[in-house]
């Protein structure tokens, strides 16, 4: 458990210090971001969660766009996964893919859906890195994260974002949670 929490602080180390590039775009994945205006509350700390979803769809559609993939429709039902993560991450205090030991995508996102193949995303940032644009370039720094957001299979994604009081050392955290699914 000491070695999984370990894991955990470190992987939310680089996910937070790469994030910190976000505020000022120096990344060289800056340039797959939509650019200022494109995206509605893209750079909002303070929008209502529901817009902040609206932004990050923006952001990975624009993204895909931008390298030759196909535009994800929303899921109702991934959203719900999605969020249903980020409480299980919260609850758990684990910023994992499998906090508490739960395997995922639960039950609830294969049931009655045509999806064989499933991805995910996981961010944690507080002040100027909670947006939904320094999440994705966190993102888009890591060729793990790349991976799901640049996936040919995909055809449906669902995005929470929870504010999380205390998570990974860090006060008052937007936890976003990017679920992606399709067939192969």
């Amino acid at each position: 458990m000491r070695v999984a929490a370990l894991l955990a602080a470190i992987v939310a180390a680089l996910v937070l210090g790469s994030g910190a590039s976000a505020s000022r775009s120096r990344s060289s994945w800056a340039a797959y971001l939509a650019p200022a205006g494109a995206c509605s509350n893209a750079d909002s700390r303070s929008a209502a969660p529901a817009l902040q979803r609206q932004a990050m769809t923006c952001l990975v559609n624009w993204t895909r766009r931008l390298v030759g993939a196909r535009q994800l429709a929303w899921s109702r039902r991934l959203a719900t996964v999605a969020d249903a993560k980020a409480h299980v991450v919260i609850q758990c205090g684990d910023f994992s893919h499998y906090p508490c030991g739960v395997r995922w995508p639960s039950s609830t996102a294969t049931r009655y859906r045509p999806w064989n193949v499933f991805g995910e995303n996981l961010y944690a940032g507080n002040l100027w890195l909670r947006t939904p644009r320094a999440a994705m370039l966190a993102w888009l720094e890591s060729s793990e994260h790349r991976a799901v957001l640049f996936g040919r299979s995909w055809s449906r994604l669902g995005v929470s974002v929870v504010v999380a009081p205390k998570l990974i050392g860090g006060d008052n955290m937007s936890l976003w949670v990017l679920e992606v699914a399709g067939r192969n």
